[in-house]
């Protein structure tokens, strides 16, 4: 008897002692946690998710893509994971390459059912109008993707929807404001029960002036290019009622919503994305030289420098980087001339973009057209 208590004692010991060494382990991983840089900013990834089931079902290896984003299998498996924002980005523009499909955020857009977007979907759908859903969704966008920032204002009695991006280079994020686009629009006539539209939208990032899919399916013009990425709502669509109205289902969360797009108001991950966006939009115009784009920012020209140089940096590098990726873009959009080309990318002339296209890629901008021989994104 004696020796079977013995044995008894010894093992509640010992089980003891690994509920002791596994609650130590789990406060060690979540100081870990805390510890560990945060990829700001983040996204519920959703599309991610999309475009790696397309490539699956294509019968495509998602991995290499992934890693190429900056990503892994294992943060497409977990649901509950956010994953970084730019990375989100990287990866549509990656599996359009891949499944040579130039639409393919629109596409995947006409799989998701508008359900699928949570908390901010449900509010919007419990409004009054359409105007005020749209109010809704502005507001509480961070929550699926904190560096959406919406800005709303009135422009001849219209509605203007400004959206920008913050710490996500704009000029890789084309097939994500595509997709998005066409998300909200999804989402707005499934809470109407009406095929509502805008009146206009217009996109910075350039594609093919044929893009008529999209356009048909927006209800409207689209012009790609633009300064900024705005949708316009004609004041008499913003009084469409909606079919899904619950004034009490929108009391109970809009704080939910209020709580969880508090937690979401995080700064940008990298400056350089800040610097690259205002960069973009003044290229065209020849005007993305340093003082203008620390004028966009509200800061001095050695505070734009310093902290470029606090990310291993300079504007210069910047700069022609972007440059860079922009052209190996235009190359491959056949609508886009190489003069057309050159303006865009602040150029004074073909000559002057042919040199540095030489120096990027070891070729003329015509030889690699012809060839469609386009050396590897930085």
């Amino acid at each position: 008897m004696e020796v079977w208590i013995g044995q008894e004692r010894r093992k509640r010991e010992r089980r003891k002692q690994q509920r002791q060494g596994q609650e130590r382990q789990g406060q060690e991983r979540r100081r870990a946690e805390r510890r560990r840089p945060r990829l700001l900013p983040t996204t519920t990834g959703l599309p991610a998710r999309r475009a790696v089931a397309a490539l699956r079902k294509q019968h495509i290896d998602p991995a290499p893509l992934l890693q190429r984003a900056g990503l892994s299998e294992q943060d497409m498996n977990n649901q509950e994971n956010r994953i970084s924002s730019s990375a989100q980005a990287k990866l549509l523009e990656f599996a359009a390459e891949a499944l040579h499909d130039p639409a393919l955020g629109f596409h995947l857009a006409t799989e998701v059912d508008p359900r699928e977007l949570g908390l901010p979907f449900y509010v919007a759908s419990a409004a009054k109008d359409l105007g005020e859903a749209i109010a809704l969704l502005g507001r509480y966008c961070r929550i699926i993707n904190e560096a959406i920032r919406v800005q709303m204002t009135r422009r001849n009695g219209d509605l203007v929807i400004d959206f920008h991006v913050v710490g996500v280079p704009r000029f890789l994020a084309g097939q994500n404001a595509e997709l998005a686009i066409a998300v909200i629009l999804k989402s707005l006539r499934v809470i109407t029960g009406r095929n509502v539209h805008p009146t206009k939208i217009t996109l910075v990032h350039v594609r093919n002036s044929d893009f008529r899919e999209f356009e048909r399916f927006c209800g409207c013009p689209v012009e790609f290019g633009g300064s900024t990425d705005e949708l316009v709502f004609s004041n008499e669509s913003l009084a469409v009622p909606l079919i899904t109205e619950d004034m009490h289902l929108l009391d109970v969360l809009r704080p939910i919503c209020d709580e969880a797009a508090k937690q979401r108001e995080t700064p940008p991950a990298s400056f350089r994305a800040s610097v690259e966006n205002e960069a973009h939009k003044l290229l065209p115009h020849g005007r993305a030289q340093r003082h203008n784009v620390a004028k966009k920012l509200a800061m001095s020209t050695r505070t734009l420098a310093r902290r470029l140089a606090s990310e291993g940096t300079t504007f210069e590098e910047v700069v022609d980087e972007l440059r860079r990726s922009l052209a190996l873009q235009y190359i491959k959009t056949p609508s886009v001339s190489l003069s057309q080309a050159a303006w865009l990318l602040g150029y004074e002339g073909s000559s002057s973009f042919n040199h540095a296209f030489a120096r990027w890629t070891g070729h003329s901008p015509s030889v690699v057209r012809q060839e469609k021989q386009l050396p590897a994104p930085a």
